[in-house]
């Protein structure tokens, strides 16, 4: 199953200077489809989380994602998060994602499973929404 999610580094990412790496702006589009906004669109189910996760910290599966959702490392630690279409995680369908550098993100879309592991002491900044014509039943 092809999984709609895209990393990045919010030092890495072509801003033009700007610094906003998720919006309208055209420059979003060139980094992922999953960070662009069409200007005018409304959203729906804006949710926004900061949480200083533990080491060793386990989550255990969430629920399938509705909308989209954005994690960042803002801090110094290791958080790894892991995907799947499945929500048994059969081992040769997960993508792993190492949250490891303060600025690392991951985005992700609809239908999708994760669950996640805090390997270092980490803060991270989560970030849920839902574009026009595609809410769902989510939740914060």
């Amino acid at each position: 199953m092809d999984l709609e999610i895209a990393i990045g580094n919010t030092h890495d990412t072509e801003t033009r200077g700007t610094g906003w790496f998720l919006g309208f702006s055209d420059w979003c589009r060139e980094n992922s489809e999953l960070l662009f906004v069409p200007r005018g669109q409304s959203l729906t189910g804006l949710c926004l989380k900061w949480y200083d996760h533990p080491s060793g910290e386990l989550s255990g599966p969430k629920p399938e994602s509705v909308g989209r959702t954005l994690s960042i490392l803002v801090s110094h630690g290791i958080f790894e998060v892991e995907f799947c279409g499945s929500p048994a995680f059969p081992p040769d369908q997960v993508r792993r994602v190492l949250l490891a550098r303060q600025g690392d993100f991951v985005v992700w879309g609809a239908g999708i499973q994760h669950r996640w592991c805090c390997l270092e002491a980490a803060s991270i900044l989560t970030l849920r929404w839902e574009p026009q014509g595609r809410e769902g039943e989510g939740g914060c």
